[in-house]
């Protein structure tokens, strides 16, 4: 996704994650100390924004929410048992 997609979004979050993204791209291209310098202290900059957000929030997979159904089945089961 690109900085002007995930802004278009108004997902804060999103937005910042593109921009680090960038950020660390340019960086690993980067020849110019001077560049480099300012690009780090950026990249520094939003992290910081991105850490005082809140940690993400994992995405649940397919497989986890057959996990966590199995999981509720199961304990269902277990109840049952204890009380008949």
């Amino acid at each position: 996704m690109t900085i002007a997609d995930a802004a278009a979004t108004g997902d804060r979050i999103a937005a910042l994650q593109a921009v680090r993204d960038k950020l660390a791209r340019e960086l690993d291209g980067c020849e110019s100390s001077r560049d480099t310098a300012a690009l780090a202290g950026r990249l520094q900059s939003v992290l910081a924004e991105l850490d005082a957000v809140g940690p993400p929030i994992a995405a649940e997979t397919p497989l986890d929410l057959l996990r966590a159904r199995r999981a509720e089945r199961r304990a269902d089961l277990t109840q049952r048992k204890v009380v008949d």
